[in-house]
């Protein structure tokens, strides 16, 4: 009998990675809730400063893109200095951190 894998909700990929985040020194890091009245649409998951660097992770699901806005909210965070990725896990977002990534 053959089990069926099914990949983790983005909102406890999300859940990890702040959790790890969270025991980094010199770190600062926030989820970004949309929907609000206040929120900017295509704005990354993840937001996370780290020695002075801003990094803005958006989360999918394994094998899952972003939208068009999403890409192009990334791009023009990468445009004016931050380091944009679209991750799927805590190993990648600790391989980013450590410049072991290329973004």
């Amino acid at each position: 009998m053959s089990q069926t894998y099914s990949a983790p909700l983005e909102k406890t990929i999300q859940a990890k990675i702040m959790a790890y985040l969270k025991t980094l020194p010199e770190t600062f890091a926030w989820k970004v809730h949309t929907g609000g009245p206040y929120s900017c649409p295509g704005i990354p998951d993840i937001l996370c400063v780290r020695t002075g660097r801003l990094y803005a992770f958006e989360v999918k699901r394994p094998g899952r893109k972003p939208t068009p806005l999403q890409e192009a909210t990334l791009w023009k965070l990468r445009e004016a200095g931050a380091v944009t990725a679209v991750v799927t896990g805590v190993e990648e977002v600790r391989s980013i951190l450590d410049g072991d990534f290329d973004v």
